[in-house]
């Protein structure tokens, strides 16, 4: 009997143990739900927004800077002592314009050698010629006259290239633009041939360059519109498209990622845009106009569904299911479940 009443009071302790148990966590929950989802307007904690009607875009941001289609770095061909230099950094120049030279004086008298070779080897040649153009063509005499004609022709080329050698120590720009680095500015130093002298960027041809991660790079496509934020100039918002989208990645990255080139469409004469300004691009994926749309600071998630929280006019709160769209940074398309004239909490 003793054991019978034994397990009886453990019984009834499970019971209410397990009763407690349940009635916390209710008490948990609704005091979870009531934190996620209040019943009543507070003033303090909260503060009411009203359902706009606008467009909205929804895209993707990249950060990038100002770089330009037409650059060149001018280099001599030949090497020589750097006798001229006609521009400064910040100059204007016109396409094709000499900025440059090489000393001419040691080229000129190198050409005159080559062409006093030129004449000796041509005497050499006919002599030659007329000696043996009565004789039988033995295999001796062809590789004389072969001999006497490859003499006759390395000549003619070592004329032509001490020619070209000439033409060639004037340096000139192959792009109109202004100068932006000159390696030697000052005349009488001794120039190595293919080394930098002299670079110029054409301020007209600028566009926006930035780069896209490949996870995202699938969602655009050359001609995609966006708008060009410059840092230096924040209250500028320039309308630009895609011009180019690059098939190989960056080489040196930490990631896969892709160049990207933007339309820059702005008169650039007076070098308001420089090089390397940094800025940002946002890339419009898809655009609706005159929908209504809240702030993303409304929404509630809660198990994979979107709510919000309506204020009557007792103060009481509603809690309401929307179907949202598009949305960016601040705003989001509530394609059902509000109104124009719905007032919206969101917590202060």
């Amino acid at each position: 009997m003793k054991k019978f009443f034994k397990l009886k009071y453990i019984f009834i302790v499970l019971i209410l143990a397990l009763i407690g148990f349940v009635y916390f966590n209710n008490k948990q929950t609704q005091k979870e739900t009531n934190a996620k989802f209040p019943t009543k307007y507070n003033s303090k904690t909260q503060e009411i927004i009203t359902v706009k009607k606008q467009d909205i875009s929804s895209g993707i941001t990249l950060s990038g800077f100002v770089d330009a289609e037409e650059k060149a770095d001018l280099v001599f061909q030949t090497s020589g002592q750097l006798s001229w230099v006609g521009v400064k950094v910040g100059d204007s120049v016109k396409k094709y314009q000499s900025v440059a030279s090489l000393n001419k004086e040691i080229l000129k008298k190198q050409l005159q050698t080559n062409f006093n070779n030129y004449k000796s080897a041509s005497s050499v040649f006919y002599d030659t010629t007329d000696e043996y153009k009565d004789s039988a063509i033995t295999t001796e005499i062809k590789r004389i006259l072969e001999r006497n004609q490859n003499t006759l022709d390395n000549s003619i080329i070592s004329y032509e290239l001490g020619d070209l050698a000439i033409k060639y120590a004037t340096l000139s720009t192959p792009i109109s633009g202004i100068i932006t680095n000159i390696n030697y500015p000052n005349s009488g130093v001794n120039i190595v041939a293919s080394q930098p002298i002299i670079s110029v960027v054409n301020p007209e041809s600028i566009y926006f360059s930035s780069k896209i991660d490949q996870d995202d790079v699938n969602k655009i496509k050359i001609g995609n519109k966006a708008i060009i934020n410059i840092d230096s100039f924040s209250d500028e918002k320039i309308d630009s498209e895609i011009t180019y989208i690059a098939f190989t990645p960056i080489s040196g990255e930490s990631s896969t990622v892709y160049k990207l080139k933007f339309k820059f469409p702005v008169n650039n004469k007076d070098l308001k845009y420089r090089l390397g300004m940094d800025g940002d691009v946002n890339i419009i994926l898809s655009k609706v106009k005159d929908v209504l749309t809240i702030s993303t600071d409304a929404i509630i998630e809660d198990e994979n569904k979107q709510f919000v929280l309506i204020k009557n006019n007792d103060n009481t709160l509603t809690k309401k299911e929307i179907i949202t769209g598009i949305e960016n940074d601040t705003d989001i398309e509530v394609k059902e479940g509000l109104t124009d004239n719905d007032q919206i909490i969101i917590k202060k």
